[in-house]
């Protein structure tokens, strides 16, 4: 079955960002006294913004936190982060196909990081968490997301890596396609019942033409 409304997410499906969100947890953590957090559970904590994030990693002072890792990641979210391979040409490969981003990531960060990885020119929106008063798994996200952009719900696509993409695609309707190279181990993500799981971003493109 072919899509003509390719919805992403960023974190975990397009973009390696996994160095740089950890390198700002552990400052924050530092400033607060508590030791370092190794990749693998920071990595299980990502895909529902930075609040929930934030509760995980330094629950007692929550607020406070959540700026001072906003004050980090702002000067960090370049240091490390890159597209997965193949990420790039499988976009190039669809660039006749309609595209937007929808991520639990604020959506100034979003802009900057796809800007920077020279790939905004594939989407027509890019949305975040803070874009709606909703975020992801609320299909609202979804819904608002195929109005702007005048698009068919019958022939739009979720791609993501995460519980909240996978989530929200079934809360709105629509199909999934789940990503097992992102941040999501594939027991996991077997769970939730994606109708596709990928190992590579090629394959996205096999499924969706």
């Amino acid at each position: 079955m072919g899509f003509d409304f390719l919805i992403y997410d960023l974190d975990g499906t397009l973009v390696d960002s996994l160095g740089d969100i950890a390198s700002s947890v552990n400052s924050v953590r530092q400033d607060n006294d508590l030791e370092d957090l190794p990749l693998k559970q920071i990595r299980s904590y990502l895909g529902n913004g930075v609040d929930a994030l934030i509760s995980k990693v330094v629950p007692q002072k929550r607020e406070k936190a959540v700026e001072g890792f906003k004050s980090y990641y702002k000067r960090r979210m370049l240091d490390t982060t890159v597209m997965f391979n193949g990420s790039k040409e499988m976009l190039e490969s669809l660039k006749y196909k309609k595209k937007a981003i929808l991520t639990n990531k604020s959506e100034v960060y979003a802009k900057d990081i796809i800007k920077e990885l020279g790939i905004s020119n594939y989407f027509v929106e890019v949305w975040g968490g803070d874009t709606l008063d909703v975020r992801k798994p609320n299909p609202k996200t979804i819904f608002e997301l195929v109005k702007t952009t005048e698009s068919d719900i019958s022939k739009t696509v979720m791609i993501g890596d995460s519980a909240s993409d996978f989530l929200v695609a079934k809360a709105a309707g629509v199909a999934s396609i789940a990503v097992a190279y992102g941040y999501c181990n594939l027991d996991e993500i077997k769970t939730y019942n994606p109708n596709y799981i990928v190992k590579t971003p090629q394959e996205i493109a096999k499924i969706v033409l």
